[in-house]
């Protein structure tokens, strides 16, 4: 079933008419023929206005296009914010932070690809070259400063093993490390200069052959192995075992005061029997310090992947066996700020489209205006066009005939503002439609009232004459 609409032209050709009807019939009427024409023009503006308003562009089209845009990007920011899942790359140096690689995987929207890398340097080039989207960059290594940085929960530690025989650390003249240029070296320079010891040793770049899966014997020359680990590297603890069994001691690097020039570095110690528990190694607490440990990320990464990486450095997660149904306070803070978010959002759109429609109030502005000054003008004409107590039979039949052509223009004016905002919904907003058509709707009553009111004989409620009577006296 086709849905009704009201047709423009019908009414343009009934105000015509009603024009033409007054200008026959009520010749010397100027007002009510300025009235029937000013309401076939106002029919006129609205055809007019009609074809503008099926034009692809204009300021109509502008709360519902608002509003259409404004709900997509709505949708793409929930989608964004809850729903999408983003895959970051992730720069790893080799066989390294393996507690770091068993978070890659708790959250469901953020995915981790790796990229294995020898070590801190080259995470470093690849994150400021923007290859990669994070790193792991162990201290010790530069960090450009305008990329942003997270510090890791889980250190390294120095690990300091000399051979049983060296009486001092004087005596060491030749030390294995990691990869050169990387995280371990760049450490152990900076240990050997506090000690002033940098000028007589020797390195030697062979630690992955110590601690590979085959194994490498290691020289009768190497004196002393300066690495900086993870203890928990299932590879770390390897080399440990044949440290030990080929003479070597875990040390305490001691740095004393000069501790406060490194500020990556923290005190830490390692309990006896920590890397090997049968027999010992180290045979007692060892001290020495935590190196610190950065997430860091291109320069021009967004901040909602910058929040997710920051999930990295959060603790395992907690059982649900052991977990607790009452919310914690910086939970309950995170949820009313996401609804304030969310509601802001909402309110603000809100706003926006009532502003836009308030704009577009005022091209019509002028329009109902008119319509309403041509109820005002009707209503002051008809008011002197009674019919009750009229006797003359032409004057009645003329008072009649305006009130009813007068009745006429009032249905027009109400069709015409009908007309607008069928065309145009969002003028329900303004209220202005509504104020012509009650107005219309309780002139009209008050016309028809009248007319009715022709119907009625006055003789019988004409007050008759009494002469008064004489009286005797």
């Amino acid at each position: 079933m086709s849905r009704l609409r009201l047709r423009i032209g019908p009414v343009v050709q009934n105000a015509e008419d009603v024009r033409l009807r007054v200008e026959r019939e009520l010749p010397d009427h100027a007002g009510l023929r300025s009235l029937a024409a000013g309401v076939a023009t106002a029919a006129r503006d609205a055809e007019h206005v009609a074809q503008q308003l099926r034009r692809p562009f204009g300021v109509h089209r502008l709360p519902a296009a608002f509003l259409a845009i404004a709900l997509l990007l709505l949708i793409v920011w929930i989608y964004i914010e809850f729903f999408r899942t983003t895959t970051l790359k992730i720069a790893l140096p080799d066989r390294d932070f393996q507690a770091l690689k068993s978070r890659m995987q708790q959250d469901d929207r953020i995915r981790f690809t790796e990229e294995v890398v020898p070590g801190s340097r080259e995470a470093v080039q690849k994150v400021s070259a923007g290859e990669v989207d994070l790193g792991f960059i162990q201290g010790g290594v530069e960090i450009p400063a305008e990329l942003p940085r997270f510090q890791t929960s889980n250190p390294e530690l120095v690990l300091w093993f000399v051979r049983r025989s060296i009486p001092h650390f004087g005596a060491i003249k030749r030390v294995l490390t990691s990869v050169e240029g990387a995280g371990s070296h760049t450490v152990a320079k900076d240990f050997l200069r506090a000690w002033r010891l940098d000028s007589q040793i020797e390195f030697v770049h062979r630690w992955k052959l110590l601690s590979g899966d085959e194994a490498s014997p290691l020289s009768e020359d190497i004196d002393a192995v300066f690495v900086v680990k993870d203890p928990a590297d299932p590879q770390a603890l390897t080399a440990a075992e044949r440290l030990s069994e080929a003479g070597f001691v875990l040390a305490s690097p001691d740095l004393g005061a000069r501790v406060a020039q490194l500020d990556y570095l923290s005190p830490h110690t390692i309990p006896a029997g920590y890397l090997l528990s049968i027999p010992p190694f180290p045979e007692q607490p060892v001290a020495t310090y935590a190196v610190k440990t950065y997430l860091v990320a291109r320069k021009d990464i967004t901040p909602r992947m910058l929040a997710a990486a920051s999930h990295l450095l959060d603790g395992e997660q907690t059982p649900m066996s052991s977990g607790q149904y009452e919310p914690s306070l910086s939970e309950t803070s995170e949820l009313f700020q996401g609804v304030d978010a969310f509601l802001g959002i909402i309110i603000n759109l809100v706003l926006a489209f009532l502003a836009l429609t308030g704009l577009e109030m005022l091209a019509y502005r002028k329009r109902f205006h008119e319509l309403n000054s041509l109820v005002s003008l009707i209503s002051i004409h008809q008011s002197s066009k009674d019919v009750l107590g009229v006797h003359d039979s032409r004057t009645r039949r003329d008072h009649l005939l305006y009130l009813s052509l007068c009745s006429d223009l009032l249905g027009l004016v109400s069709m015409i503002g009908g007309y607008y905002t069928q065309e145009n919904s969002s003028l329900l907003f303004s209220g202005m439609p509504e104020i012509i058509h009650q107005r219309c709707d309780g002139l009209k009553i008050n016309i028809q009232l009248k007319i009715l009111h022709a119907t009625i004989d006055p003789k019988p409620f004409e007050k008759s004459v009494v002469e008064p009577t004489a009286t005797s006296g």
